[in-house]
């Protein structure tokens, strides 16, 4: 089972190493805005995310789903 990419920047940041020198997984935060009713199901407007350099928005997406399910 593959780890999700954002869940693996999380736990390497949770762990102690730094996010920008593990291994071959390189981390960068993102901050996310929500507008209007995905603001309501979140609870909030924005927030900053830890994410691989590589990510799709698909994934992106996924991610943010399982951290505000509806």
């Amino acid at each position: 089972h593959l780890t999700p990419p954002l869940s693996r920047c999380q736990e390497l940041v949770a762990e102690g190493s730094p996010p920008r020198d593990s291994g071959s997984l390189r981390c960068q935060q993102v901050t996310v805005q929500y507008f209007v009713r995905s603001a309501e199901l979140a609870g909030l407007h924005s927030e900053t995310l830890l994410v691989p350099q590589q990510i799709t928005f698909l994934q992106l997406w996924e991610e943010i789903v399982k951290i505000h399910p509806r």
